[in-house]
C-alpha cells in the first residue's frame, strides 16, 4: 500500500515553516464508475425526475388546463336571449315555441342581414336587441321603418329617442332578491291575456303602459311607470327586463303568455342582436376616451394628485445629511492576519501565492515609475535592473515559482521580500 506525506500548514518552532507530519496511509477510494454502473434504469430514470419535477409539473398542470378546456368546449351559442342559447338566460325555449306556432324565426347575424329580412318580409316584428349602443341613431331609424312592428328590450335613452320617442325611462325596479309579481293594470289586450308577470329590471312610461309597479295598490297607467309600455298603433312595444323572455323565468306567471303575444303576431319575426361589426365607420378616428365611463376622468385626476402629495411626503428632506462615525474601525494587520489564517486553514497555497505575487508587482510597479499599464516582463526586466540580478533569475522568482507547501510558500514569500528590499533601496 503506498503513502502520501501530509504537510501541517501550522507554523514550526523556528517560525519559517511547517514541519513536515507522519505519512499517513492513503485510504482506498472506491471506483466512482463502477459504483454508477450498479444503479439500475428505474433509479436513473428516478433521479432525473426528481432533478425535472419542477418542469414536469407545470406540463402537466398545462396539459390538464387544455384537456379540460376541450373537454368542456361546446358549439351552444352563449349569447343572452339569443334563439339558438339553452343556457338559463337565453331565448331558446321562446323560439322554439314561436316556431311550434307556425311563426318563422329569423337570426340575422349582421345588420345587412336583418335589413335584407324585415325587406323580403314586409310586416315582420323586428326583436332589436342592442345592450351595448353598438348602432347610432340612422340604422335604427331605418330598421324600425323597415319593421312592422319593433320591440325593445330594456333599451337606452338614445335607442327610445330614435325608435319611440313617446316612450320614456322611469327607473328601476326596486332591489329585491326575487322577481317582482306585477299585475296588468291595462286595458291591453296582450296584458289582460298574461294576467300578471313575475319580472324585474326598468320602468317605462308612455301612451299604454302595463304591468305598473305601485306600493298602494293598483294605479293609472299614466300615474305610475310598468314593466310595458307601448306606442298608442302598437308599432313599437317596449319590455322592461330580459327575464321576460329569457329560458330561466319564461314559464313564471304569465312570462310566456305576454312573449309570445308580443313576439309572434306576425308570420316573420327578426331575431337581431347588434354586434361589434355593426358599429358604423366614421371619417374622423374614435376617440378612446368616448369609450370609457364618465366617472374614469375624475377618478384618474384624484389619483394624479394623491400620487403627487405621497411624493412630496416621501420625497422631503428633513436637513442636512449627518455624518456618523462608524461602530467598530478594524486595523489593516488585523484583516490581513485573518484572511491569512483563512488560507492557511483551507490550505490555499497558490491562491496566497498568487496574493503575493500580484502585491509584489504592483509595487514594484509604482516605485520603479513603469505605471500601472506595465505588463509583467517590463516589470521584471526594470527590477533585475535596479537590484543587479539576472533576468532569468529575477523572472523565475517573480513570476515561475509555484510553491507548493506551507512551507516553500513561506521561503519564496522571504526571498520576494528580500527582492522588494534591494529593488526599493537602490
Amino acid at each position: 500500500m503506498s503513502t502520501s506525506p501530509v504537510q501541517d500548514a501550522s507554523p514550526g518552532p523556528d517560525g519559517t515553516g511547517s514541519a513536515p507530519a507522519q505519512p499517513v496511509p492513503d485510504q482506498p477510494v472506491p471506483d466512482q464508475r463502477e459504483a454508477a454502473g450498479h444503479r439500475t434504469p428505474l433509479r436513473r430514470a428516478a433521479g432525473w425526475f426528481r432533478q425535472h419535477r419542477v418542469v414536469i409539473l407545470l406540463i402537466l398542470l398545462l396539459c390538464g388546463m387544455v384537456a379540460l378546456s376541450l373537454w368542456g368546449r361546446t358549439d351552444a351559442d352563449g349569447v343572452a336571449l339569443s334563439p339558438d342559447n339553452p343556457a338559463p338566460d337565453g331565448g331558446m325555449a321562446a323560439a322554439q315555441i314561436l316556431s311550434g306556432q307556425g311563426v318563422e324565426v329569423l337570426q340575422p347575424q349582421d345588420i345587412d342581414e336583418a335589413q335584407t329580412a324585415l325587406e323580403e318580409h314586409p310586416g315582420a316584428t323586428l326583436l332589436y336587441l342592442d345592450p351595448n349602443g353598438f348602432l347610432d341613431n340612422s340604422q335604427m331609424e331605418e330598421l324600425a321603418d323597415a319593421a312592422g312592428r319593433t320591440v325593445l328590450v330594456a333599451p337606452t335613452f338614445a335607442q327610445l329617442a330614435a325608435i319611440a320617442p313617446d316612450i320614456r325611462q322611469a327607473g328601476l325596479l326596486p332591489a329585491d332578491p326575487g322577481q317582482h309579481l306585477l299585475e296588468s293594470g291595462c286595458r291591453n289586450e296582450d296584458a289582460l291575456a298574461a294576467g300578471s308577470v313575475a319580472t324585474g329590471g326598468r320602468t317605462y312610461r308612455g301612451p299604454v303602459t302595463c304591468f305598473p309597479f305601485t306600493e298602494g295598490g293598483e294605479s293609472d297607467a299614466g300615474e305610475a311607470a310598468g314593466s310595458y309600455a307601448a306606442t298608442r298603433d302598437g308599432s313599437t312595444v317596449v319590455l322592461g327586463s330580459p327575464d321576460l323572455i329569457a329560458n330561466k323565468a319564461l314559464a313564471s306567471e304569465g312570462n310566456a303568455a305576454l312573449t309570445l303575444r308580443t313576439l309572434g303576431p306576425d308570420e316573420t319575426l327578426v331575431w337581431y342582436r347588434a354586434v361589434p361589426a355593426d358599429i358604423p365607420v366614421t371619417d374622423q378616428p374614435a376617440d378612446p376616451f368616448a369609450y370609457l365611463p364618465a366617472w374614469v376622468g375624475p377618478l384618474m385626476l384624484w389619483l394624479v394628485l394623491v400620487t403627487a402629495l405621497a411624493g412630496f411626503w416621501r420625497g422631503r428632506r428633513l436637513g442636512p445629511l449627518a455624518e456618523e462615525p462608524l461602530p467598530v474601525v478594524v486595523r489593516s494587520a488585523e484583516t490581513a492576519e485573518g484572511r491569512a489564517r483563512l488560507y492557511q486553514d483551507s490550505q490555499a497555497v497558490d491562491h496566497a501565492a498568487a496574493t503575493l505575487r500580484a502585491a509584489a508587482m504592483t509595487r514594484l510597479a509604482a516605485h520603479l515609475r513603469l505605471g500601472p499599464g506595465a505588463g509583467t516582463e517590463a516589470v521584471t526586466r526594470a527590477t533585475a535592473e535596479a537590484t543587479g540580478r539576472s533576468y532569468a533569475e529575477t523572472d523565475i522568482l517573480l513570476n515561475q515559482q509555484r510553491p507548493g507547501t506551507g512551507s516553500e510558500l513561506v521561503r519564496w514569500a522571504q526571498d520576494l521580500h528580500d527582492l522588494e528590499e534591494e529593488a526599493t533601496s537602490s
